[in-house]
């Protein structure tokens, strides 16, 4: 009977293993596979193996994609995390009604086409667009900006494309806590600065963490926005991906692309983890 019992969640999870397996580990494994074989006229070589793929990676052509890409993302998970802590902890404290608004209305972008948002930040971001025109009116600038074709075009438009991935964890886990935990650390004569940082930033480290993960991730992977704004000048690893797979139908080398992206991601993600970990940890000893 024991046995029966504790085989009983497997029912319920077998359909979703099934589905990662044959929808999302399977199409991996292959990729890995193809991309240790050669590639040539007539297709992908299967009958040899080698690591060539790989090698050519290191061209510094590849590598400036792909530091353009951590720049960019590593920059716009930096804003939205800075901008959206504020923004979660004024929503949180409002009443229910108002924070459904102020959701839905941070929530909005993300309900657009990707590419009309792209076409929409074209007509505020270029020469003679609102943003120049306004700024040249108000004597701030004295020549127009370069904000298309630029990874600042694309920077601006990823912020707000892809805030409510930090900004609804943190909601969730601020609208959970109890307000008498802030109240009592004021009342044994902690700081408002000391509050956030010993109380409140360790109960939301996680689902901070998450959410910041979820967005670097987001902006690794972007490309409607990145080719729109930011053109073929400023190339990012989505863009190359799309060329050398599609368009020079290399699988062999996009597969070896692919590979090293998901490391490299991954290894910035996990240490993006433990450092946040290791900071909080450090300021509650240091508490």
């Amino acid at each position: 009977m024991l046995d029966r019992r504790a085989g009983v969640p497997w029912l319920f999870v077998a359909p979703l293993v099934l589905v990662m397996v044959v929808g999302f580990v399977w199409p991996l494994l292959q990729v890995l596979v193809n991309s240790l074989h050669p590639n040539t006229p007539q297709g992908i070589d299967a009958a040899h193996w080698t690591l060539g793929n790989y090698a050519r990676l290191a061209d510094p052509f590849y590598g400036e994609v792909l530091v353009r890409t951590l720049r960019i993302s590593v920059i716009v998970t930096a804003i939205t995390g800075v901008l959206a802590y504020p923004v979660a902890l004024f929503v949180s404290r409002l009443p229910p009604r108002a924070q459904s608004l102020f959701l839905l209305a941070y929530i909005s972008p993300w309900l657009i086409n990707t590419v009309v948002k792209a076409l929409g930040w074209t007509l505020l971001l270029r020469t003679n667009g609102v943003v120049n025109t306004l700024l040249r009116g108000l004597d701030v600038i004295a020549s127009p900006l370069k904000l298309l074709i630029s990874e600042t075009g694309v920077i601006i438009a990823l912020v707000p494309g892809h805030f409510m991935f930090v900004l609804l964890p943190l909601w969730v886990a601020l609208s959970g806590l109890d307000p008498a935990l802030s109240w009592a650390a004021g009342t044994l004569g902690a700081r408002p600065s000391a509050v956030f940082w010993r109380v409140l930033l360790p109960m939301t480290l996680p689902p901070f963490v998450a959410g910041l993960v979820i967005n670097f991730i987001m902006n690794m992977t972007a490309f409607a926005i990145p080719m729109l704004l930011g053109g073929a000048r400023n190339m990012v690893a989505s863009m190359l991906a799309y060329q050398v797979n599609l368009v020079s139908l290399d699988w062999p080398l996009g597969g070896a692309l692919a590979v090293a992206l998901v490391a490299f991601t991954l290894t910035v993600v996990w240490a993006g983890q433990r450092g946040a970990v290791l900071l909080v940890s450090g300021r509650g000893a240091r508490a």
